[in-house]
């Protein structure tokens, strides 16, 4: 019984010069990103300077989206790594988490020339999700814009429109929201059975049967409607904000302080290529 007591006192206290070996250790970094950075440094298992060429060079057959974007994650705010610079010369002393701060402090701007790599390896991606949606809204709008049949059906619901407002201050208007057209099937008769909607088609059909061809000349209509606007949006200028962003960064390393920094080089050629696919997708930027 006194051994074993003894043995968990002996484990007790090891364990105890551990902890406070490790928390001495640590110079300038939380325990606890210094933590999540060690974890993350043990599942790639490269040397630090490795993983610091990798990012120098823009090296895209070993960098990959998910470790990009787990090291902008874990990785230390720039005051940190700028401030374990300063422990070069104890380097063997440091934790493992403050050793790769120590190797990635040399890296001029490393977040920002991380995101922009992310950005990079990302693009394809990105334009291949909205390129569909792009397309679709694209050719709808010009379809709408080139049927005549569409165009001659608007006259006939704006002449409608003027005729029931006749004598209102809404009376000859020359034009009307598109939005308007979903209240034409809500507009009912004195008998509450038929709509606008019917009217207009009844029209169509007597009079104006070309018009009735203007679903023909519309075939995207249906796959644009499903497009969300809004995300749309949203992705574009997304993509535009971190185009001008890429384009900032090439500035900052137009002249790299180190001969092995291939970031301009290799992004300055990503960077007219996806300007020139965006311009292709959103022709009217």
């Amino acid at each position: 019984m006194w051994v074993f007591t003894a043995r968990r006192d002996e484990e007790e206290l090891e364990e105890k010069k551990f902890i406070k070996k490790r928390i001495k250790q640590l110079k300038v970094l939380d325990p606890k990103i210094a933590q999540n950075l060690s974890i993350f440094l043990g599942s790639f298992r490269l040397p630090y300077e490795e993983i610091r060429r990798m990012i120098m060079e823009v090296d895209e057959e070993q960098l990959t989206e998910p470790m990009i974007q787990n090291l902008v994650k874990h990785l230390p705010e720039q005051e940190h790594l700028n401030a374990l610079a300063k422990y070069k010369h104890e380097y063997a002393s440091l934790s493992e988490p403050e050793q790769f701060g120590v190797v990635m402090s040399v890296v001029k701007c490393l977040r920002p020339r991380l995101n922009s790599i992310l950005f990079k390896l990302q693009f394809e991606e990105q334009v291949s999700h909205l390129r569909p949606d792009m397309l679709a809204v694209s050719a709808a709008c010009e379809e709408v814009r080139k049927s005549k049949a569409f165009s001659k059906l608007l006259e006939l619901v704006l002449l409608m429109g003027n005729y029931m407002n006749a004598g209102s201050r809404n009376a000859q208007s020359y034009g009307f929201d598109l939005s308007s057209l979903c209240k034409l099937k809500d507009t009912k008769s004195a008998d509450q059975i038929s709509t606008l909607l019917h009217f207009l088609a009844e029209v169509c059909e007597e009079k104006f049967p070309d018009v009735l061809k203007f679903v023909d000349d519309l075939q995207h209509v249906d796959r644009a409607s499903r497009v969300s606007a809004e995300n749309l949006e949203k992705s574009l200028k997304q993509m535009e904000k971190q185009m001008l962003q890429l384009e900032k960064d090439l500035d900052t390393f137009s002249s790299p302080d180190n001969q092995d920094d291939m970031f301009h080089s290799k992004m300055a050629i990503s960077f007219i290529t996806h300007t020139q696919t965006y311009t292709l997708i959103v022709p009217d930027t």
